[in-house]
């Protein structure tokens, strides 16, 4: 039986479908690689413990200095107090639901910067007027939070770079497969018939009808 009309047109849409779908299909689909994580609490805690170990051992009422450079110290180390207490934990529980988050990260190590600031103040006066092993505490606390800012920022800055590398590399497979689906040939439409289509058989033309002979007039009768 032949194919009807409707039959062709669907089997050539099927037919570009797939060819198209091969098309796209040949093309490598870009994956994000998996965000790098930036453990802030596992990198600063230890250093947090010491400075508050640290910070809660001077005795500053006793140092050999005039009241107003250790009014100044009890203030930096109050200060100290209540970034410990009340503002690093929250930013650490931050930073810590969303570790592959760089802002995030980022504003503890703005905080610990600050934080060693301050830090640093009290320790140089407590080199000149606490007693040796106080002294040598902040000192001690002091160099290990300097090196956690280290590598805290070596952190952020790292997965920065890869961060960076990641969006460089899924634009550049992006426009590659863009480029390779605009210069690959259209598809071939490919119409499948079931066998060839009937000739039509020509129409009979009608015969008109033959035209009536007129009726003849009877023939007149003689008068005598």
């Amino acid at each position: 039986m032949p194919a009807s009309p409707r039959a062709t047109l669907s089997l050539a849409c099927i037919a570009v479908l797939l060819a198209a779908s091969q098309v796209l299909c040949a093309q490598p689909v870009p994956v994000a690689a998996p965000a790098v994580a930036i453990p802030s609490s596992t990198i600063v805690q230890p250093a947090l413990i010491e400075v508050q170990r640290s910070i809660s051992a001077l005795n500053i009422a006793h140092w050999k200095a005039p009241a107003q450079v250790k009014g100044a110290a009890q203030q930096d180390t109050g200060s100290i107090q209540r970034d410990l207490t009340d503002t690093l934990p929250g930013l650490l529980s931050k930073a810590d639901a969303a570790p592959s988050n760089v802002p995030s990260a980022f504003v503890v190590y703005r905080n610990i910067d600050a934080l060693y600031d301050v830090l640093l103040r009290v320790s140089q006066t407590a080199s000149l007027a606490a007693p040796q092993g106080e002294a040598d505490a902040v000192f001690s606390s002091l160099s290990k939070l300097e090196s956690t800012r280290s590598q805290l920022g070596d952190a952020i800055l790292n997965a920065s770079q890869q961060r960076e590398d990641q969006v460089v590399k899924l634009e550049a497979a992006v426009r590659a497969a863009a480029a390779a689906r605009a210069q690959a040939p259209p598809p071939k439409t490919t119409v499948i018939e079931d066998g060839a289509a009937p000739a039509s058989s020509p129409k009979k033309k009608k015969k008109k009808p033959a035209a009536k002979p007129p009726a003849s007039s009877p023939p007149a009768s003689p008068t005598g």
